[in-house]
Formats: C-alpha cells, sequence, structure tokens
C-alpha cells in the first residue's frame, strides 16, 4: 500500500507517518522545506499551501503518480481563531477552507485513494467555543463532508494535546486578555486565580471540559489527556479498515460516529457562514 501525508512535520502528521510505518506502507510525504521528511520513502519538497499552484505541484511529481496511492492523509489547518464564535464572520470561512480542506479535496479527486483523512477536534466542547473562532466552521465542513461522503472521506476527531497550534491559540487569547478587559471576565477571574501560566489554565480547563463531556465514551477507563500515541492508533484503526466517517480519539478512549453531534446553538445559528460550494468540491462520481 502506499499513502500520500500532506503536512508530515507536525506533531500528528508523525503520528500518521508512525502508524503507517507500522502499517507497512510505502510513504510519500509533502514539505515547504529542502529537507526529505525522516521516514518517508520518498519526499515532495516546495510545497507551499498557501499557494493556489500547490496541488498542482504535488500531482506533478512523479513517483507519486507512478502508481496508485491508497490513503490521503491531509494535516494542514488554518484560520481565524483566538475569538469567541460568535465574533466569527463570513469573510473568515473562505481563506481557511482554501488552505484547510479544498487541497485535499483535489487530491482525492485526482488521486482516487481508497480513503482520505483528515483532523477534526472536538468542536462541541464549551471552552473551544470561545476560544477557536471561525476556525471552527471549517472543522464542522470537514466533518459534513466526511459524513455525506462516507467510504471515500473520513476524520479522525482528536482530544486537546500539546502542540505548537494550541499553544498560539492561547497565546492569542492571553493577549486580548491584556488588551480587552471585557473579554471573557469569567476565564479572567478563574485564571487570575489559579496562579497558573495561561496556556497551562486552557489545557486544564479543557481537560476537565473533555472528561466532563464526554466521559460516557470512558467505559471503566479513567481519563487522560491525548498524547501523539493515541493518535497514531486512530490512524491504525482508519488503516484496518474502520468505515464510520468519523473516529473519536480522546486520550485512552476511541469511538466511532456515522451523524453529526449535537451542536450548540453559537454554532448551528451561524452555520450558513459556510459556504455550500465546498460540499460540491469532492467529486461524487469518483
Amino acid at each position: 500500500m502506499r499513502i500520500l501525508i500532506v503536512g508530515a512535520g507536525a506533531v500528528s502528521g508523525r503520528a500518521a507517518i508512525a502508524a503507517a510505518k507500522s502499517s507497512g506502507m510505502e510513504i510519500i510525504t509533502t514539505t515547504s522545506r529542502s529537507e526529505d521528511i525522516v521516514d518517508s520513502a520518498h519526499t515532495i519538497h516546495g510545497i507551499d499551501l498557501e499557494q493556489s499552484d500547490a496541488v498542482d505541484k504535488i500531482l506533478a511529481d512523479k513517483f507519486l503518480t507512478a502508481k496508485p496511492v491508497d490513503y490521503i492523509v491531509y494535516i494542514p489547518a488554518r484560520g481565524h481563531v483566538g475569538i469567541d464564535i460568535t465574533e466569527s464572520t463570513a469573510d473568515m470561512i473562505p481563506p481557511s477552507l482554501a488552505y484547510s480542506v479544498i487541497p485535499y479535496l483535489k487530491l482525492a479527486n485526482a488521486l482516487k485513494p481508497k480513503r482520505t483523512i483528515a483532523l477534526s477536534g472536538f468542536m462541541a466542547l464549551p471552552t473551544l467555543t470561545k476560544i477557536y473562532g471561525a476556525m471552527t466552521f471549517t472543522k464542522i465542513a470537514m466533518e459534513e463532508l466526511a459524513i455525506r461522503n462516507s467510504g471515500r472521506l473520513q476524520i479522525i476527531r482528536i482530544g486537546m494535546f500539546y502542540s505548537n497550534s494550541v499553544r498560539g491559540i492561547a497565546l492569542l487569547a492571553q493577549r486580548r486578555f491584556t488588551r480587552e478587559k471585557n473579554f471573557l471576565p469569567d476565564w479572567r477571574a478563574e485564571w487570575k486565580a489559579s496562579g497558573k501560566k495561561f496556556s497551562d489554565f486552557f489545557y486544564d480547563m479543557n481537560y476537565r471540559a473533555e472528561e466532563e463531556t464526554y466521559k460516557e465514551h470512558a467505559h471503566g477507563v479513567p481519563f487522560r489527556p491525548t498524547l501523539p500515541e493515541d493518535i497514531t492508533k486512530g490512524f491504525l484503526k482508519a488503516f484496518a479498515g474502520e468505515q464510520a466517517p468519523i473516529i473519536n480519539v480522546l486520550g485512552a478512549w476511541s469511538w466511532t460516529e456515522t451523524i453529526m453531534p449535537q451542536l450548540p446553538e453559537a454554532i448551528t445559528s451561524r452555520a450558513h457562514l459556510i459556504p455550500k460550494s465546498v460540499y460540491a468540491t469532492i467529486d461524487r462520481n469518483a
């Protein structure tokens, strides 16, 4: 089997590589840099997903297209974060989709793998609705796409783990606390009382929310934060043939879903912010 992993240098990208290597796959990766990705049979260099021709450059690689690709894993994601989702506006969504979603749909159309896998998070958590901003709607679109195209697209929804992206979100929120005295006053009071760095406070608060919200899936297993090896297990589950469009990985807890979860009104009342055109990007006849 052959796999293309876009964004393999990230923590979750390394987790995907570990799963692919364990599964005996030939691994092809992309990078914006000139160095090869460790454990890749082949690295496609100079791929900048901010550029409109990034997908074309990937598809022009002769090693990639010499034989069929069985799986695509797409890691990159970018969007307007560090704000409450109620502050999201329609103009914030398309640039995020263009970077986080459209490329993997184009790759799926062109390479026609067995499955194209992307990553989401537990967007319904009250902690994330206060801080994940417009990126929330990108993730919701990704999940909806997987459910509408079950069998071709799949999402691994993962719990919060230590990463540069989460640290960046926490930093944006902390800067707003410094500038705006009315930004999330309840959080501000709890944070100041905790005596913790904001990033540690945010992680701990989110972990409490994860445990409380999803404890029905514990099945006697104690809660713990998600680790890279848990993400690897999620990918292994996908590579082993799991058919559900959504695989949930929350620490040691794992379960699947075939429909969208119940979402808070703050999200559902703004679902119109997602342009309907994104759902037509995938080739229905592939």
